[in-house]
């Protein structure tokens, strides 16, 4: 068995120090907006006590997908950087990058650079070849989907991280992206592999508004109907979410996680992450896995995190 640990949205970066110069832009309305609300909602404490409760439950691997930052300031990816290293080595964690890492266009340097030992796929995968994605090359010169495999797992990170104009918080797989992912998911299928998809956006229409959704998300979903997955997780909408996709296959799960430090008033998004216990099923056919997932939520009470009950046997 292999337990994997997925949380998003961490938001543990403080950006009230920043600059005016970096703040002409698209910035200032995140940055605005951190002062005004979002610092009393999410709160770095309550990330370290995530970070601190991950050592307890032993866990394999962990998956992270997405907004470490609030508005991509370069000492927020600095920040980020630490954060990584305090959840584990880049062996344990694989990364995705979210909308508020990309909250305008930053180069490499000093940026996802930092990152690049979480978010890269391992040496030997064929996703790991070739030219740069040209939707995300000035921000990540690596070719996508990334692919890590650890165990019976492989870990798909597909991005959706890119600028976007003003009151926008939407994402993009990209075409170059979308056509490489299924040739991946196929591959990973023939050699046995549970295939788990990262990406920081839904994937599922209906639940998050036109100025927050991944534009692509339909060609994302064929891709997924016609490729398989074994589970698909994500972040960005900051509530938990239990959705299933339905394909030639069977059905795939896909699963929303909340924030990793929210402790605002709204009980519906306090701070959670989930644990998966992933086995072979021993049997033939499409289901060749099962998953089952255990939610862990932060107690302002007890200062720390708790199961919320038993384990969920996933579809």
């Amino acid at each position: 068995m292999i337990t994997l640990a997925h949380l998003s949205d961490l938001h543990a970066t403080d950006p009230s120090r920043a600059g005016i110069a970096p703040l002409a832009s698209k910035r200032f309305f995140g940055w605005l907006s951190w002062k005004l609300r979002r610092r009393k909602r999410y709160r770095r404490h309550v990330a370290e006590a995530l970070i601190a409760d991950l050592e307890t439950q032993a866990a394999d691997h962990v998956a992270v997908t997405g907004d470490l930052t609030n508005i991509s300031l370069p000492f927020e990816f600095e920040v980020g950087a630490s954060i990584l290293r305090a959840l584990g080595t880049p062996e344990r964690i694989s990364l995705v990058p979210g909308n508020h890492d990309a909250y305008v266009a930053t180069g490499y340097e000093g940026a996802w650079q930092l990152w690049t030992d979480y978010l890269q796929s391992d040496a030997g995968e064929a996703a790991g070849d070739g030219p740069a994605d040209p939707l995300y090359a000035e921000a990540f010169p690596a070719p996508l989907p990334t692919v890590r495999v650890r165990g019976d797992l492989a870990l798909v990170g597909v991005c959706t991280a890119v600028a976007t104009p003003p009151f926008m918080a939407s994402g993009r797989v990209g075409p170059a992206q979308l056509e490489r992912l299924k040739g991946v998911l196929e591959d990973l299928r023939e050699r046995g592999l549970c295939r788990v998809v990262l990406v920081h956006h839904p994937v599922v229409d209906g639940h998050v508004s036109c100025r927050r959704r991944c534009s692509d998300a339909e060609a994302l979903r064929e891709v997924l109907e016609n490729a398989g997955a074994e589970l698909v997780l994500h972040g960005h909408n900051h509530r938990s979410e239990f959705h299933q996709l339905a394909t030639r296959d069977g059905e795939i799960p896909v699963v929303g996680v909340r924030s990793g430090s929210y402790a605002g008033p709204n009980e519906e998004k306090t701070a959670q992450y989930h644990l998966y216990e992933i086995q072979p099923s021993g049997q033939a056919g499409a289901r060749r896995f099962d998953v089952r997932v255990r939610v862990r939520q932060w107690s302002s009470d007890r200062g720390a995190f708790e199961d919320t009950g038993t384990p969920i046997a996933l579809p």
